[in-house]
């Protein structure tokens, strides 16, 4: 009798261990949702004779007081609001609480497709970069999905 109380009274505390660990996962990425994505930088990372591998950096500020948890994203890519191509994050973004985290993600850029934006900014010598895409965070019952833009 006193080994199925302490069978019973262990399996209690896994299962609330589990509990807990899913809810602050469930969290983490429910805070996605109020993360800022900002384009911080784009560079160009090498040339080739069809394209040009581009090299973005994404600013994404937390405000929560909790950590965001990203689990991947894919995106489309603006320049002076001319559609680019699209491109994805594809590994998992931990952006603790209050602060920013730096994502760094490469970009394909067919010449075909930024002759409009180069075209675009001859007047001002300039081009303004936007981002708008889809953040999706797992969880033990489907993936949720966040739209995003900055």
């Amino acid at each position: 009798m006193k080994r199925a109380f302490i069978v019973a009274g262990v399996v209690i505390i896994i299962l609330a261990g589990l509990g807990f660990y899913f809810i602050n996962e469930i969290q983490q990425r429910e805070a996605l949702r109020n993360v800022e994505v900002s384009v911080y930088n784009v560079a160009v990372e090498s040339i080739g004779f069809t394209s040009a591998t581009l090299k973005i950096k994404l600013k994404m500020f937390n405000p929560n007081s909790i950590t965001a948890t990203l689990d991947r994203a894919d995106y489309n890519l603006y320049g002076n609001d001319i559609l680019v191509g699209s491109g994805v994050i594809p590994t998992r973004v931990d952006i603790p609480a209050h602060s920013s985290t730096i994502v760094t993600t490469t970009f394909d850029l067919s010449y075909s497709g930024a002759a409009k934006v180069i075209w675009s900014a001859l007047p001002t010598g300039k081009v303004t970069w936007k981002i708008k895409g889809t953040a999706y965070f797992d969880t033990p019952v489907g993936s949720i999905t966040v739209p995003f833009e900055g």
